[in-house]
């Protein structure tokens, strides 16, 4: 009992003061006549839920293109992944919407140098709503070197419509790309047991294929 007594000071310590420093960047940011794109990274990396939300779609719309830009946008692509906290057994820190708009707005920007990080969220992130704006942000860089990856993608997905729409999105990355390396896999598509929606998909995709 005492112990318990003694450890709900530091408890609400520590809780008051996270809950401080979050306030107190978003008060910084609100402060601002006119934000750069340095205060949005800030908020991306300090702020909360929302706010890292808000920060990608500011960044974005501002078309920032720096590398600080591009590693706060990395940060949001792994948010909720790499610490990921449960209570009563239920992820509370699933940012999907934050790594869904960084993936994209990492793809606008369309440095290859990010495609390892890419990839890398197209294979381990467990939301297929987030590694289908990873795969279009994949085929907006446009790098044969993505080929294999989203390829890969499409074999182990299940064709039973529970990921046709990660599978659409690896498809239209494939003709977004457009070399001819991408011709074989969207072959086997069209050739698989795949929604009719999805072999049209990979019929168009097949047209923008570079010989």
């Amino acid at each position: 009992m005492r112990r318990t007594v003694l450890l709900l000071p530091v408890i609400l310590f520590i809780c008051f003061s996270a809950a401080f420093a979050q306030e107190s960047v978003e008060q910084y940011l609100l402060n601002l006549k006119e934000p750069k794109a340095e205060d949005y990274a800030k908020l991306l990396y300090e702020g909360s839920h929302e706010n890292k939300l808000l920060a990608v779609t500011k960044l974005e719309e501002m078309g920032a293109r720096d590398q600080a830009t591009i590693d706060a946008l990395l940060f949001g692509l792994q948010q909720g992944t790499i610490f990921v906290q449960r209570e009563a057994g239920r992820v509370v820190n699933d940012f999907w919407d934050v790594r869904a708009a960084s993936a994209k707005a990492l793809g606008n920007i369309g440095d290859p140098k990010v495609l390892p990080y890419l990839h890398a969220a197209l294979r381990y992130d467990h939301d297929t709503f987030v590694k289908s704006s990873v795969a279009f942000a994949i085929g907006k860089i446009g790098q044969k070197e993505s080929i294999d990856e989203l390829a890969r993608t499409i074999e182990i997905s299940s064709p039973s419509g529970s990921e046709d729409v990660l599978v659409k999105a690896c498809v239209i990355a494939l003709g977004d790309i457009g070399d001819k390396e991408g011709f074989i896999p969207l072959v086997e598509v069209m050739r698989g047991n795949f929604h009719r929606d999805i072999k049209y998909t990979a019929r168009e995709s097949l047209k923008r294929i570079q010989w």
